[in-house]
């Protein structure tokens, strides 16, 4: 919930900083907050969901989300378009042209509806972030191991993101 929200029920910001140095709220960023039984990652993507449904999560999020990597998370990594912006602590925002919000489909995250970018799409952002790199590589072999390559799917999206996924997944196959 947001502090504001939480002001119906707690007397001002002096008793929503007392909760959080008890331990009994996690500030998530920029007025933020969610219960401490709640994972602070679990937390973070709810929160993106319900406070920007406008934003696309994107980028590491996703992958760890998709579980195409294991790598830490300081920050939920979001797309809006261009003509858009969010500024808190909670995001990084990428702004990005409207074509290139494609693959984005609506999931269901412990029982929380959110905006993300198919594990295709995810999969060619592996590759933006690291070009025949190793992020990108134990990404690809996690994506093959867990599911039925979508080889028109990433076509599509090799060409519109201007990636070569398709390329290292055929070799990949081929040399299993």
């Amino acid at each position: 919930m947001t502090a504001q929200e939480l002001e119906r029920y707690v007397s001002g910001r002096v008793a929503l900083r007392r909760l959080a140095d008890a331990g009994e709220l996690v500030s998530l960023g920029s007025g933020i907050y969610a219960t401490s039984a709640l994972d602070p990652f679990v937390a973070a993507v709810i929160a993106v969901s319900r406070y920007y449904p406008d934003a696309v999560i994107s980028g590491l999020t996703a992958m760890t989300i998709h579980k195409l990597t294991d790598e830490r998370i300081d920050r939920m990594d979001v797309d809006v378009e261009r003509s858009r912006t969010i500024r808190n602590k909670l995001v990084r925002c990428h702004r990005v042209p409207r074509k290139r919000l494609i693959g984005i489909e609506t999931m269901d995250f412990r029982n929380e509806p959110i905006r993300i970018y198919d594990k295709e799409r995810t999969l060619c952002e592996a590759y933006q972030l690291d070009p025949a790199g190793p992020l990108f590589f134990k990404a690809l072999k996690r994506y093959l191991k867990q599911h039925q390559p979508n080889t028109d799917r990433l076509q599509e999206y090799d060409k519109a993101l201007k990636t070569r996924v398709i390329g290292h997944l055929q070799q990949e196959l081929a040399d299993d």
